[in-house]
């Protein structure tokens, strides 16, 4: 399923820049009909001509407009790309056709129509369409521009007047026509087609990546604070690979007291609501201490402080998050009171120690998380929060590298589920400066 949503995801991303490419390839079209019509006025066409130009400007202004408004409402982006490509191609194969017209028709050679600037104009066009950031574009218009010179070439050798020369003033200037002059303009709009055909690929995968990264950190953005994204996208390859490194971590655990008993009644939507409101108050305190979401397990989140990178100051981070929190679930509390609702209470414990973290699983489901006895530590000594009735122990682990700013209590050892040896735990009680 998560796979799944990357993937819509990715599409959205990729589909946002081909529409954004398809915008600016439709206003470029809607500058060339424009320019197309005031040349046409200032150039001193024939009124016919004038007339007929001011038209085709104005209906492509028009379906531009209706073309911008759908894009803008992320319809049809596909269907006004080809469309656009389509009258590429029509442009392409009318334009020698006026050209010819205009300086005289029949009482001209027809090779004429391929001494223009249609090549310059077919090479032209092709590398606009690939703006669109679709591959297919440009290859289509580059295979019209082809078909137009062959048909236009077909056309030219029925005419008995045609004159093929190999002298290039001849077949230039004069009434002559150079078919490898005609060969090597074709030769060159279909490179040109390739070549763009294979930008527009190389720039859609570089678009298909940035994507993809922009995917990572929004996901990442739901584990790590927003320094910590930062830390791991300037190093992605060693952050995100798969595997895991042997590391000291500062692990917390957090566990809403009484949950089944306060829930049991309600509906499953206002238990999620709930979760929700108490989450999203914890997890903001976490992000500020720049502490590391690993996981909800139903009421309780686990978190870590010193991943993907260790500090030297994440001992310290941890607690003074842990009484961020508290300071956080009693102004929720205050709320809630008002609104006639019970009180939350909740245990926090911390305890720092080896693991092993980093991506564990497999390349199509990752979890980035740590693994270790000081995990189980960890949770343990938030299970203790209940039995001896304080809402934030840590271990003599963690004291030890507490600065003297911290108040803590000395508890009585106790035996935690999972170790012989007795565990030496201590409540913290309050901290001059709890704010990052």
């Amino acid at each position: 399923m998560e796979v799944r949503r990357r993937e819509t995801r990715l599409e959205e991303l990729l589909r946002d820049r081909e529409r954004d490419g398809v915008r600016l390839l439709t206003l470029v079209r809607g500058v060339f009909f424009v320019v197309a019509a005031a040349i046409a006025w200032l150039i001193g066409a024939s009124l016919l001509e004038k007339l007929a130009t001011t038209a085709i400007a104005l209906f492509a202004t028009v379906a531009i407009g209706v073309s911008l408004v759908l894009l803008a409402r992320r319809t049809a982006v596909e269907a006004i790309g080809l469309i656009g490509c389509i009258v590429d191609c029509l442009v392409l194969s009318a334009l020698p056709v006026i050209w010819y017209l205009s300086v005289g028709g029949s009482i001209i050679l027809p090779s004429y129509m391929l001494k223009t600037e249609i090549t310059a104009v077919t090479i032209m066009i092709v590398a606009v369409n690939a703006l669109a950031f679709r591959p297919l574009y440009p290859l289509i218009v580059a295979g019209a521009g082809l078909c137009i010179q062959a048909i236009l070439l077909v056309y030219i050798f029925s005419d008995p007047r045609t004159i093929i020369s190999t002298d290039f003033i001849e077949s230039t200037m004069g009434p002559g026509l150079s078919l490898e002059l005609v060969l090597s303009r074709m030769t060159l709009i279909a490179m040109t087609g390739a070549v763009m055909g294979y930008l527009t690929l190389v720039a859609r995968r570089m678009v298909t990546n940035g994507a993809q990264l922009e995917i990572t950190n929004t996901q990442l953005g739901r584990y790590f604070s927003p320094s910590v994204v930062a830390n791991i996208s300037a190093n992605a390859q060693e952050s995100l690979g798969l595997g895991g490194r042997a590391q000291e971590v500062a692990v917390m655990f957090c566990d809403i007291r009484n949950f089944t008993t306060m829930t049991e009644n309600l509906p499953p939507s206002d238990v999620v609501n709930f979760l929700s409101q108490y989450h999203a108050r914890m997890v903001a305190e976490i992000f500020a201490f720049d502490g590391t979401v690993d996981k909800f397990i139903g009421d309780a989140i686990m978190v870590t402080f010193g991943t993907p990178h260790p500090n030297e100051d994440d001992v310290e981070r941890a607690v003074r998050a842990g009484l961020s929190m508290n300071a956080a679930l009693a102004k929720l509390n205050a709320e809630r009171v008002s609104q006639g609702l019970a009180e939350i209470r909740h245990g926090i414990g911390i305890h720092v120690g080896p693991v092993i973290a980093g991506n564990i699983g497999t390349e199509d489901r990752l979890e980035y998380t740590v693994i270790g006895d000081t995990v189980n530590v960890a949770s343990r000594i938030q299970d203790a929060c209940k039995s001896l009735g304080e809402t934030l122990l840590i271990s003599d682990s963690i004291r030890q590298r507490l600065g003297p700013s911290f108040h803590v209590r000395p508890l009585p050892e106790q035996h935690v589920k999972g170790r012989q040896a007795a565990v030496r735990l201590y409540a913290v009680e309050e901290h001059t400066n709890t704010k990052p």
